[in-house]
């Protein structure tokens, strides 16, 4: 007879606010020291990755979560004046893939353990009156794999 072994570890559902305008990730430099070349990143992404920590490590969970992840990211902008109160979605740069990397790399270690486990990602932009990035990260409960 085989026994279904399950990792029990409760499930968790986080949500994280961080107020202030989204932020996309800066490409990595590159300096060249005698005859080596190192990449970094910027200087402009840095900040930007510890302002989001900075105000969604509160939310943080005591370990960081484990198995495949669900994650929704909405990120709000304020609508320039000059745009007809119909416009609803963000159309412009910068560009979501780049403001969702910044995202999910400001979290790696903290909310999980790696970016690798997110099976699933939903990402909106969107105007509003008050500029912020929400996460949703949500545990699907498979844990083997």
């Amino acid at each position: 007879m085989q026994t279904n072994k399950r990792n029990w570890q409760r499930e968790m559902n986080i949500n994280i606010v961080v107020y202030g305008e989204p932020v996309a990730k800066g490409r990595p430099k590159i300096a060249v020291r005698g005859k080596f070349a190192m990449a970094y990143t910027d200087k402009k992404t840095r900040e930007a990755e510890d302002s989001f920590i900075t105000q969604a490590i509160k939310n943080k969970p005591e370990q960081p979560l484990e198995g495949p992840l669900k994650v929704e990211i909405q990120l709000y902008k304020i609508k320039p004046k000059s745009y007809s109160k119909k416009v609803k979605y963000w159309t412009k740069k910068p560009d979501i893939d780049n403001m969702i990397k910044l995202v999910l790399d400001a979290m790696n270690k903290i909310f999980y353990q790696d970016d690798a486990q997110i099976v699933e990602l939903k990402c909106i932009k969107k105007y509003d009156p008050v500029p912020r990035t929400e996460v949703y990260i949500e545990q699907t409960g498979d844990t083997n794999g």
